[in-house]
């Protein structure tokens, strides 16, 4: 590979990072469109430039590029929502079960913190930061893995579900409550277990959780 591509490439993977975090810090919110040209302006970049960016941030489902109507900001829905935690929940089954079979102590232990910071974000922060916790923690366990696949793809849908719950993040809602605390300590009972029907049951259990509250709302 030449100095210009990996610079090309390097610059695209930049612009699309900010473009990112700012739609999920809702600077740029669900359904606006994305201006190319005051953002090339901005970046001392072609237009061209964004739109490759703006490519990345489509595979990841953050966007979606109109041939008419130019970029936009992708609206989850709520099917769209039961749809991701589908998915999510095969992510979660399929770490977990790696995770177990590697015996890891220390990894377990990561596990422990990562649940037991999920509760101290949902006690000192409410909503945001629960969410913010509860989410690292589901990325944490693909990461765990070793699987870098299942890695970026969790990582992907937990972006989108991040996208979707932060009209939530205002509203006087079911879907803000407090999760149990067991949730997630299952999960990891199940994975110290090393039974593979428990991983499932437990990950379902979560799963469950998250659809009955979704549909609820």
């Amino acid at each position: 590979m030449t100095d210009s591509f990996l610079e090309h490439r390097s610059l695209r993977e930049l612009i699309a990072q900010d473009l990112r975090s700012r739609i999920l810090a809702k600077d740029i919110a669900p359904g606006d469109k994305l201006d190319v040209a005051g953002i090339a302006s901005q970046y001392g970049v072609s237009s061209g430039s964004v739109r490759e960016a703006a490519f990345l941030l489509e595979s990841e489902g953050l966007v979606v590029i109109n041939p008419r109507r130019g970029i936009t900001v992708r609206v989850v829905t709520p099917t769209d929502l039961l749809e991701i935690y589908a998915v999510r929940e095969v992510i979660d089954v399929a770490a977990a079960i790696l995770v177990a079979a590697a015996h890891n102590e220390e990894q377990l232990s990561r596990l422990r913190t990562g649940q037991e910071r999920v509760e101290q974000c949902w006690d000192e922060g409410g909503f945001a930061s629960g969410l913010a916790a509860d989410l690292e923690f589901h990325v944490l366990l693909a990461q765990l893995s070793g699987n870098s696949h299942l890695l970026s793809i969790s990582m992907n849908l937990t972006d989108q579900t991040r996208l979707h719950l932060q009209p939530v993040q205002a509203a006087d809602a079911s879907i803000r409550k407090r999760p149990p605390e067991h949730l997630h300590a299952s999960m990891i009972d199940s994975i110290v277990s090393g039974d593979e029907d428990s991983i499932r049951g437990a990950c379902a259990s979560h799963y469950a959780f998250s659809r009955t509250r979704l549909t609820h709302e």
